[in-house]
């Protein structure tokens, strides 16, 4: 036998013994503790806190800070969405819901707005107050931030950017937020960064030509913010090394929206009776990951019963009716059949921003908040609440995870840092 073959061959010998190695190594493991160490981390919050009860080394373990660096690092479908006046809307119910949907733990004299959220960290504003908090909602915990020195909205443009690696065990945050270069001029954006490590905003040099951002579109897609202007064009800016991106929106439509998906920024766009779905590579090319039917997306929540075959004593029955009573039955026919029925384009349908692993669109339609995940087909949706303005139109909204991230104390400076 050759060298090289006698080379192949103990290769071959080393991964079999591995491989029997790692099997011997859970042989015997009981079945509660390959749970607690594999599955409980990709449970949501609020399901994973019933499990605590179950053994006191499962109450330990998640009680870990490793195991909220993990949680908040494991892939994640959206949770629900920060409404006006509702708070949180969650998609799959109680297993989603947060301990206060309003935010109630956080002090504010005025109901807060959320403001934009990333991996379960939530970037909230108090408007008559000029209060600022980030929070983390599923775990209601929060620290006070100071006020952006720059402002050019009545909503703050702030994105929260939140990094879920292993190294970050303090839960520390960074927060970015455009300003117009001239007050009332809106050809070119200037950027300050708020960092929880300094306790301190500043003003960075980079500058971005657009016009018309859009301040409630913020989306954090990996270590960039991003936001939506209303001439069909995206800004970025990434604060860890001052770079600053301007994409043209793909396809030429009024609809639009920009959301995260893998930590990668991606545009939703609605061509004709299809929602088609961009990712943005390198160099501003974008590339088409999915196209789905509205009439897909926005399928009746309850379908009617199947089809019957009808007997002839049913006929006969029927044929005795009054006329009274056939027109009670149409009309009764009639309004399940609307309850049931799909809603079009004209019927208000808007695109809202999203986040998650996984690309999956939300989507307004009448009083229906639908998410839709394009690999998956599944649909989730929640209604939208009576006290919610019926005059809302998913402008103002904030797509959130819920995730049991850390959040850190933001150390408060004297005096603003030098831009590094």
């Amino acid at each position: 036998m050759s060298g090289e073959a006698e080379s192949r061959e103990a290769s071959r010998q080393r991964r079999r013994r591995e491989r029997a190695a790692a099997v011997e190594r859970f042989v015997g493991v009981p079945l509660a503790d390959v749970v607690r160490e594999n599955a409980l981390v990709h449970l949501p919050p609020a399901a994973a806190a019933r499990l605590r009860v179950v053994h006191p080394s499962w109450a330990s373990h998640m009680s870990s800070p490793l195991f909220a660096v993990a949680h908040a690092a494991a892939p994640r479908r959206v949770s629900g969405v920060f409404v006006p006046s509702a708070g949180f809307l969650p998609f799959d119910g109680d297993d989603d819901a947060v301990p206060s949907p309003s935010l109630s733990f956080v002090p504010a004299s005025s109901e807060l707005v959320v403001l934009s959220s990333s991996r379960g960290v939530a970037c909230c504003f108090s408007p008559a107050d000029d209060a600022y908090a980030v929070c983390n909602p599923a775990t209601a915990s929060w620290t006070a931030v100071p006020s952006p020195p720059w402002r050019s909205w009545p909503r703050p443009a702030i994105v929260v950017l939140f990094d879920t690696s292993a190294y970050n065990f303090r839960g520390d945050f960074t927060l970015v937020c455009p300003f117009e270069s001239e007050p009332g001029s809106s050809g070119a954006y200037c950027f300050q960064v708020f960092t929880s490590g300094t306790g301190a905003w500043w003003v960075t040099d980079a500058m971005s030509p657009a016009e018309g951002l859009v301040a409630a579109s913020g989306v954090a897609a990996g270590a960039t913010a991003w936001w939506r202007t209303s001439i069909g064009t995206a800004v970025g800016y990434t604060p860890v090394t001052g770079r600053v991106d301007l994409v043209t929106c793909p396809g030429d439509s009024d609809q639009w929206e920009i959301g995260s998906a893998a930590g990668m920024l991606h545009c939703a766009v609605i061509d004709g009776g299809d929602v088609v779905v961009f990712r943005l590579h390198e160099h501003g090319i974008w590339e088409v990951t999915t196209r789905v039917a509205v009439a897909e997306i926005l399928q009746p929540s309850q379908p009617p019963p199947p089809a019957r075959a009808t007997t002839s004593t049913e006929i006969v029955a029927s044929q005795q009716h009054d006329e009274s009573g056939a027109e009670e039955e149409e009309g009764s026919r009639a309004v399940v059949a609307a309850a049931n029925a799909p809603l079009r384009l004209d019927d208000g349908v808007r695109l809202l921003g999203f986040q998650g692993a996984e690309v999956e669109v939300v989507v307004l339609a009448g009083r229906r908040l639908v998410a839709f995940d394009a690999r998956t087909r599944r649909r989730r949706e929640v209604a939208v609440p009576d006290e919610v303005d019926a005059a809302w139109d998913g402008a103002e909204h904030a797509a959130h995870i819920n995730t049991l991230a850390l959040i850190a104390p933001a150390a408060l400076a004297a005096e603003p840092p030098a831009d590094p």
